[in-house]
């Protein structure tokens, strides 16, 4: 029996029993907690195929659950904003409008239907769920990919499924995720899964490869990871969904035009029929450098954005193989940013290995000086910063941070400060005085991964 009254569980780990049990009337058969995560550097990497450099943070969702009463799954939150959802089994697939919380749970449990874990008969024995969390939404600190991540844990404990081993099943996640509509990486669902306590995780992707990379101190402290709150929402399955999935189409778009340009410079790359991915041009076979990648790319993109038209043209394809490739995406008004979008991602990933060698030597200094290129190349190639990132990022130079730089897919959400160990406080002050005592900061402290508790 789980001593889900004990003191050492969270305060939203006993509330999400709590209410478990006011609402269904019965214990949970299991409590799952899924941690947010904070991105060290490596934005907007993963789903081009190059590395990143995340680690899981303590705030988190925590789930209670069990088998439900007959073929439907009753999902209950903490959190008001977040009404009351029943489902029925045969139900799942009929998601609800973008936004809404139950399509999270939605997609983890079809995401294990499909890969085979769960069953016909699973799905006829329903669920109950109660979530509760200090995790907040919206705030680029991968809330939704946790949520999902809960959801499938919660769903194969109770049914007592086979196991799963974290980097299958974060794969698995990753794909199910793209039922809510968004087109990312591996990265959130991984770090989610695979988090340690004092360490970041050095995520390889296709195939999926993890390595943790312990926080050394070296000769000065390990500075304290702030995190300020820019205020701003942007939903990722709402009103956002175009802007976050215009970058990964332009990268696919542009990868596309580079394979068709590569036959004409054969003096300077090798056939390039077998690539997937930007990440395929610097692992084994093909084993470019990040700079001749980044070289090629400055002879073959002519044009700081292409029209639709023009793609058309260079690439050879008709209206049906267009409308197939983009999923009749809308033309920017501004035309599809291709060489930007591949800069971006190809110096981002040479950055990652370079911030993994000073994460494994304590060199913070070299770390800083990454974190603000990263920030830099965020904001003018990828073009995912606001007003209001700016405004922290200019606010924490002159609180005494380090680096600091955006964490997330961008649009809004948080700002990463890199703060000496000796200045917390003063940090803390001065950001308050300048930008008013209600601004939101919190500390990110690498934390273990989910677990079933």
């Amino acid at each position: 029996m789980l001593a889900y009254d004990s003191p050492t569980l969270s305060l939203p780990a006993r509330t999400s029993v709590h209410l478990f049990r006011s609402t269904f009337g019965c214990e949970p058969q299991a409590l799952i907690r899924a941690p947010g995560r904070v991105n060290l550097i490596g934005e907007h990497t993963d789903y081009n195929g190059l590395p990143v450099l995340p680690f899981a943070i303590a705030q988190s969702h925590y789930v209670a659950a069990a088998v439900g009463q007959g073929p439907c799954f009753e999902l209950i939150n903490a959190d008001a904003q977040f009404p009351a959802k029943t489902i029925a089994a045969d139900a799942l697939p009929a998601f609800s409008a973008a936004g809404q919380w139950d399509n999270y749970f939605r997609a983890a449990v079809l995401g294990l239907r499909d890969a085979g874990f769960l069953t016909t008969e699973h799905l006829a024995g329903g669920m109950q769920i109660a979530v509760a969390s200090d995790l907040p939404s919206g705030v680029g600190l991968s809330s939704s990919s946790a949520l999902v991540v809960a959801f499938a844990l919660a769903a194969l404990s109770v049914h007592a499924c086979r196991s799963v081993h974290p980097v299958p099943l974060a794969e698995i996640l990753a794909e199910a995720e793209h039922y809510v509509g968004t087109r990312g990486g591996g990265m959130d669902q991984t770090v989610c899964l695979l988090g340690k306590k004092a360490h970041a995780i050095r995520i390889n992707f296709f195939p999926l490869e993890a390595e943790p990379i312990p926080f050394c101190a070296g000769s000065q402290p390990v500075p304290r990871i702030c995190l300020s709150d820019s205020g701003v929402r942007v939903e990722k399955s709402g009103t956002g969904l175009l802007r976050y999935n215009r970058r990964p189409l332009e990268c696919r778009l542009a990868l596309e035009v580079f394979r068709r340009r590569a036959a004409s410079m054969p003096d300077r790359l090798p056939p390039l029929d077998s690539i997937r991915h930007w990440g395929d041009l610097v692992k084994p076979p093909i084993a470019l450098s990040h700079k001749a990648v980044l070289e090629a790319a400055a002879a073959i993109f002519d044009h700081p954005s292409y029209s639709k038209s023009d793609l058309l043209r260079i690439l050879g394809w008709g209206e049906g193989t267009w409308a197939d490739f983009t999923e009749s995406f809308p033309e920017p008004a501004d035309g599809f940013k291709l060489h930007p979008r591949v800069r971006h991602v190809m110096e981002e990933g040479r950055r990652v290995e370079q911030a993994a060698d000073a994460l494994r030597a304590g060199d913070w200094p070299t770390m800083a000086k990454l974190i603000a290129a990263s920030h830099e190349s965020c904001r003018d190639l990828y073009e995912i910063s606001c007003p209001e990132i700016e405004r922290l990022i200019e606010t924490g130079a002159n609180a005494g941070a380090t680096a600091s730089r955006l964490t997330g897919a961008g649009f809004g959400g948080c700002v990463l400060h890199l703060v000496p160990a000796d200045a917390c406080g003063s940090f803390d002050n001065e950001m308050r005085r300048q930008l008013g005592r209600d601004l939101r900061l919190f500390e990110a402290v690498p934390s273990q991964g989910a677990a079933i508790l």
